[in-house]
């Protein structure tokens, strides 16, 4: 790589893997066997209100993401995905992207600096997490310069605040605008008084990992609600990481470069139909793997993401009939890194980095005047006031790219919820939006027809568009001519069909099986033709195509006993590569069972995960072999003389099993951590 392109590159500096080797830290099992010894003498107390339901609403529960108000799963025009606060304690989840990868068709991938999403076979180099519109309370969380989605230790939220997550796969440009291209992931929060007073918890892990947070949540009886919520994180994470690739240089081991630590604020306030929050987040991570041509084995080599947030909204009834929603936000986002490169065998420090800044609002109305139609019309708009790249080295001076952007994206839409029989709906959805990275309007729709052949079971078929600008980064990026942009590059767009059946025969179980079929066009994938003027730039010239299926099942006890299997196979074609061929980062096989048996009257729960992810053909034109990943999570669901303790231990069988590492790095796969272990002890008063 020559010497402008490695530093050039740094552009992008942003990614993740965790590699983590197991060591073992003084975990106290003599806590969990005591406090054990003592569990059947503590009084019943009363199960959480999601356990309260009835078994068959437990299984078709409300959701709000999928046409932006409140209905049942089944009613929803999508195979909606849905983990709660309980799966994320009986699990042991402990970060957004865990949670994640336990949901039907999702995949995560690591590279020690950032977690990637891939969604029913589709995962993009150089894409962080663009195409998935990540959100908190149905705020987008996407920043405004990479579209990047937070999921690993970087997202806002600590686990023990989220009440649910919903994934709606599919295309939701229709409702939510750019981003929702491949999915909308909505992150629900818990409010206060789901806690009903302060909360501090302690963790220690392999690989020195701590954590410690403290929670305050009250409800008062004039029904305002506050939550208040703080959290540190460490780790240093594995001692040595090898890289064959870099074995001239110490040997190709990465000495003391996987360390982490994060920092969190977050809160919300609620009175009668005004709420407020608020967010801030503060992370460090050293990067090991020497990614876009960094010295290897230089601890000067780390990555900083700062984000903070507030979001106003004001909901209300004009009427039995109609509701208005106003909110108001502002975001901001600066991240910057410092890599070390060699320019003919001398040590340059290269910086980069963004300064990003949004605000924006919304108005919208949800109406049932009508009889059998339930509709929603709003508009939402975002100004994109601070959008700025750069690039240079620090001594001697040499700037290689200074961005400044600003610019409007807004979009009007209407959705209606018709319901022309008892047993038949169809809901229909249209946006247009305007952006100011893109010449032209989009105008996408959504059509999904639901039919309840019988009451217990269920038939949809839906179709929908949607579309991705350009984002700076993917526009500005151009290292041959630093003061000139790649305006060529066009929004990308996606359409998708898709027919599900969903069964709901009683006794608290639910079957499920979807087909589906997505023609992705216009990819934006980077120029590696080394003779081209546009030499890694990027360019619309990306289509794909995906068939599969999807099976699910899953049943509930009333004692409190769960278990969930799912199978998602697909075929996703490069067409591209010569006569279409399988695209790289596309298992076709994900299986995922989980399995929670509860014990002393559901005192402790049991759960037990196992992943599998099928091969994936490599950037080279590799083979990344299919791994296994088994999990045990031991929690108490109720607190013993107020602690609730929790033990889990990751990747049991301790495989070092291998993910994609990106064309940012010179290694074709990165091995992933084996065996760790967590123990959280959480007290309440």
């Amino acid at each position: 790589m020559n010497r402008i392109a490695s530093a050039a590159i740094n552009l992008c500096a942003e990614t993740n893997t965790k590699k983590t080797f197991f060591r073992f830290k003084h975990i106290p099992f003599f806590l969990v066997g005591a406090i054990l010894s003592n569990a059947q003498t503590v009084s019943a107390q009363a199960q959480s209100k999601l356990y309260d339901l009835p078994l068959e609403q437990l299984l078709n529960i409300e959701v709000s993401s999928a046409s932006c108000f409140k209905q049942k799963s089944s009613e929803a025009p999508s195979a909606v995905d849905v983990v709660t606060a309980d799966d994320i304690r009986n699990y042991g989840w402990r970060t957004l992207a865990d949670a994640l990868n336990a949901m039907r068709g999702l995949y995560i991938r690591n590279d020690r600096n950032y977690s990637y999403l891939g969604t029913r076979g589709f995962s993009h180099s150089g894409d962080y997490n663009s195409r998935v519109l990540i959100m908190i309370d149905g705020r987008r969380m996407n920043d405004a310069t990479f579209d990047q989605g937070f999921i690993g230790e970087e997202f806002m939220l600590d686990m023990n605040l989220i009440e649910r997550i919903e994934y709606i796969p599919g295309p939701g440009s229709s409702v939510y605008g750019a981003n929702a291209l491949l999915g909308v992931v909505n992150v629900i929060s818990k409010q206060g008084k789901k806690f009903n007073g302060t909360r501090v918890s302690a963790e220690a892990g392999s690989l020195d990992t701590y954590r410690g947070r403290a929670t305050f949540g009250k409800q008062w009886s004039n029904g305002a609600d506050l939550l208040i919520n703080g959290s540190q994180f460490f780790t240093h994470g594995q001692e040595q990481l090898h890289f064959p690739k870099y074995a001239a240089t110490n040997g190709g081991i990465a000495q003391d470069m996987d360390l982490e630590r994060t920092s969190r604020l977050f809160g919300q306030l609620s009175y009668q139909d005004f709420s407020v929050r608020a967010g801030y987040i503060d992370r460090y991570k050293r990067v090991p793997t020497a990614s876009f041509g960094a010295i290897f084995n230089d601890k000067s080599y780390f990555t900083v993401d700062k984000q903070a947030y507030i979001d106003m909204d004001y909901i209300t009834q004009f009427n039995a009939g109609l509701g208005v929603e106003v909110r108001a936000f502002h975001h901001w986002y600066d991240y910057y890194a410092d890599t070390p490169i060699s320019d003919k065998g001398v040590r340059v420090l290269n910086y980069d980095a963004t300064d990003t800044r949004w605000w924006g609002g919304e108005f919208k109305l949800t109406g049932t005047q009508i009889k059998h139609h339930k509709w929603i019309m709003g508009i939402d708009a975002q100004y994109d006031q601070n959008q700025h790249l750069i690039n240079f080295d620090i001594n001697p001076y040499q700037l290689y790219n200074n961005s400044n952007r600003n610019g409007w994206r807004a979009g009007i839409y209407a959705q209606d919820e018709y319901r022309i029989t008892d047993s038949l709906l169809v809901n229909m959805g249209l946006r247009l939006d305007y952006h100011h990275m893109i010449n032209s309007l989009q105008l996408h729709p959504r059509v999904g027809l639901i039919w309840d052949i019988t009451p217990t079971f269920t038939g949809k078929l839906l179709y929908g568009s949607a579309f991705r600008a350009p984002n700076v980064y993917e526009r500005d990026y151009n290292f041959l001519d630093s003061n000139r942009a790649n305006a060529n590059n066009k929004q990308e767009l996606i359409k998708s069909y898709e027919a599900i059946a969903e069964w709901y025969p009683g006794h608290g179980l639910k079957l499920l099986g979807t087909v589906f079929y997505n023609d992705l066009r216009n990819v934006l994938v980077q120029d590696t033709d080394n003779t081209s003027p546009s030499f890694l730039q990027f360019v619309n010239s990306g289509h794909f195509q995906t068939y599969g299926f999807e099976l699910g099942a899953q049943k509930h006890w009333e004692n409190g006993r769960q278990i969930k299997l799912s199978w998602t196979h697909n075929y996703t074609r490069d067409e591209n590569l010569k006569g279409g061929s399988w695209a790289p980062d596309s298992p076709k096989n994900l299986v995922k069972l989980h399995y929670a048996e509860p014990f002393f009257e559901d005192t402790v729960r049991l759960g037990f995960e196992e992943l599998f992810v099928d091969q994936r053909r490599t950037l080279a034109n590799n083979i990344a072999h299919s791994y296994h990943l088994f999990n045990i999570n031991l929690a108490f669901t109720k607190p013993v003389y107020g602690f609730q303790p929790t033990l889990g231990i990751y990747n049991v069988l301790n495989q070092h099993y291998p993910v994609l590492g990106g064309s940012e790095h010179i290694q074709d796969t990165l091995a992933m951590d084996g065996r760790t272990v967590r123990f959280r002890l959480e007290y309440g008063f």
